[in-house]
This record gives structure tokens, sequence and C-alpha cells, in this order.
């Protein structure tokens, strides 16, 4: 077979298209990540008004398809990290917040994005419906997944909308805050050693170590998730008071 060439076999991808060269620098630096292919970045800030009106092959659509499925995957899988003791509603509910429309076009506003998203005449600049940005949010994320695979892809997702996600209905939550805080910098998930339960059945009391980074915490509870919390919220004190925040 010889090599596959894509103009030859489906025409060229796009006319001529003028992008502002610095804005697209900046607009990689802002996803943290420099693509090998600009067709692709350039072709996921191509609205179909702009390629209809200009007679070009491609839109962002198919693009934006790949990003709102690979954004999916990736914000459900760190949030079942992140969150162990969350139920399935809980989680469902945390990713449709981090993915929705308000929130794609919060991070394509703060990378840039609506300043260079090629739109038709009919669409006014400068008042772009924020739907129109939060697709083109979604296409950019599976341009960088074609460009670089599924781990870049979730390199920049991590960056834009993990790193700093924290939901104020989980913060009563120390085990989970204590799990994300560790899972940021890298370090090792903490393991509770259960030590005891004693007393009558009706009105135990349970014991629970945790030790971690040369800190070590012991409480006992009614309960081994109360005690589980208590440790996790004292180690959490010592960490940040070592790290920092």
């Amino acid at each position: 077979m010889g090599n596959f060439n894509f103009d030859e076999e489906f025409g060229p991808r796009r006319k001529k298209a003028v992008f502002d060269e610095k804005k697209l620098n900046e607009l990689e630096e802002g996803l943290g990540y420099k693509f090998n292919d600009r067709l692709l970045l350039e072709e996921a800030l191509t609205h179909s008004s702009y390629a209809k009106d200009n007679g070009l092959f491609h839109n962002n659509e198919r693009l934006e398809y790949l990003g709102d499925s690979i954004l999916s995957f990736v914000t459900a899988r760190a949030l079942y990290k992140m969150f162990p003791d969350a139920t399935e509603g809980e989680l469902t509910r945390m990713r449709a917040d981090l993915v929705k429309s308000d929130s794609l076009f919060q991070k394509a506003d703060s990378i840039g994005i609506p300043y260079l998203l090629l739109h038709g005449r009919s669409m006014k600049s400068g008042n772009l419906p924020h739907s129109v940005s939060a697709d083109a949010m979604e296409s950019v994320l599976g341009a960088v997944c074609l460009d670089g695979g599924v781990a870049s892809a979730e390199r920049v997702i991590k960056k834009l909308f993990l790193n700093n996600y924290y939901d104020h209905s989980t913060k009563a939550d120390p085990k989970s805050e204590l799990q994300m805080w560790l899972q940021a910098r890298g370090m090792p998930l903490p393991n509770y050693e259960l030590m005891s339960v004693v007393g009558p059945s009706h009105a135990p009391e349970f014991t629970v170590r945790l030790y971690m980074n040369g800190f070590e915490h012991i409480e006992t509870e009614r309960s081994k998730k109360a005690a589980e919390a208590k440790v996790a919220t004292l180690i959490l004190e010592d960490l940040r008071a070592k790290f920092g925040d």
C-alpha cells in the first residue's frame, strides 16, 4: 500500500485561512500542549458557518464529537479515583458540573478560543453564543487527542478542568479532600488501619490509625467512617503545614 494522502483522497482540508500566529502560540501555552500538526488546531477553530461561507471542506464538528468523548471519559475516571466514597449519583453530578456548557465556555474564554474562532458572517464578532465557544473547546481537546494521543489529551484536561477542581459539596468529606490533595502532588494514597472495635454491638467504638509522611494519628469514634474522617483531617493539617496548600 502507498502512503495515504488526505488531500488527494478527500481534497484540501482547508483553503488558506488567516490565523494570528501569536494568538495560536498563546493558545498552545494556555493548553500546555504544542501541536505537531497545526492544521488540526486550525480545524478545531473553524466553525461550520465559516466553512460554509468560504467553501471549506472541513469544520470542527467531528473534532467536537471526539473531544466530548475523551473529556467525559477522563473526568469520569479522575473523579472515580478522587472520591472513593462518592456514590454513582454524586460522581455523575460532579462530572456534569465539570463538563457543562458554562464550564466549557469559561475554560475556552480563559485560553482565548473565542477570539480565534473562525465563524460565518451571520455571527457577530465579539458576541458569539457561549455554546459555540464551548463546542470549540471540545473540538480543541479532540484535536489534541488526534495530534498527541489520549495521554496528551488527558494531561490538558487535567490542567484545565481537574487540577483546581474542588466542589463545595464534598468539602465535608475529609477523606476525599486528603486523597485529592495527595493525588495533585503525586504522593502515595492513604491506607487506613482499623486497630480495634470495642464495646457492645449497639454502641461499638472504632479505633483507626493513619500514618503518612512521618505523621501519625490514632482516633476513636462511634463509627469507622467518623474515625477515618478524623485522622484524615489531622493528617491533612500536618501535610499542609509541612508542604503548604
